[in-house]
C-alpha cells in the first residue's frame, strides 16, 4: 500500500514526522532530562546527583522534575533544621546560641515558606511564587554559612548550591 493510497502526500507525511519528533524531544524525561536541565545550572554535579537520588525522577517530565526538586529542597531543609535545632539546644554560650538560633530560625521559616507557600503555588501554576520560596531558602543557607558552624558547613553548602539550582529549574517553567 503506497502513500497515495492512504490519501496522504509525501510532503505532509514529512511535516507530520517532523512535528512528532519535535514534540517528543520537548517531552524528554529521566536521566536525559536531568542531564540537560542540570547542565544549565550553576552547580550541575550537585543538581544531577541530588535529583538522581530520587527514583521518581526517572520518569518525570520538566514539570514533575521541578516539583520533585522543590520537595527535595524541603526534605534537605528539614534535615538541616534538625541538626541546627540540636546544636542550638547544646550551645555552650550566648554567642554560640545566637548564631545557631539564627540558622535554626532561618531554616524553620524556609520550611514554612516552601511547604505552605511554595508547593501550593507550584500546584496552582504560580511558579514565580515557588521560586521565591526557594530563593528565601538560598538566602538563609548563605546567611547561616557566614557563622562558620562546622557541623552545618556541609549542609549549608549543599542547600545553598542545590537551592540555587532549583531556582534555575523552576525558572524554566515561567
Amino acid at each position: 500500500m503506497g502513500i497515495k493510497q492512504l490519501g496522504v502526500s509525501l510532503p505532509l507525511l514529512v511535516i507530520l514526522v517532523a512535528i512528532f519528533q519535535c514534540g517528543t524531544a520537548a517531552e524528554e524525561t529521566g536521566k536525559a532530562l536531568i542531564t540537560k536541565t542540570c547542565s544549565s545550572s550553576a552547580f550541575p554535579d550537585v543538581c544531577t546527583s541530588t535529583l538522581e537520588s530520587d527514583p521518581r525522577t526517572s520518569t518525570a517530565d520538566l514539570k514533575g522534575l521541578s516539583r520533585i526538586a522543590l520537595e527535595l529542597s524541603l526534605a534537605k531543609t528539614n534535615e538541616t533544621a534538625g541538626v541546627a535545632y540540636y546544636l542550638l539546644n547544646h550551645a555552650s554560650g550566648y554567642l554560640t546560641w545566637a548564631e545557631r538560633s539564627a540558622c535554626f530560625n532561618g531554616y524553620n521559616i524556609s520550611l514554612y515558606k516552601i511547604k505552605e507557600q511554595g508547593l501550593p503555588s507550584f500546584d496552582q501554576g504560580k511558579y514565580d511564587k515557588a521560586f521565591q520560596s526557594v530563593d528565601y531558602l538560598n538566602q538563609n543557607a548563605v546567611y547561616c554559612s557566614r557563622f562558620d558552624i562546622p557541623e552545618l558547613t556541609e549542609k549549608n553548602t549543599l542547600l545553598s548550591r542545590f537551592s540555587n539550582d532549583v531556582k534555575t529549574i523552576l525558572h524554566l517553567l515561567f
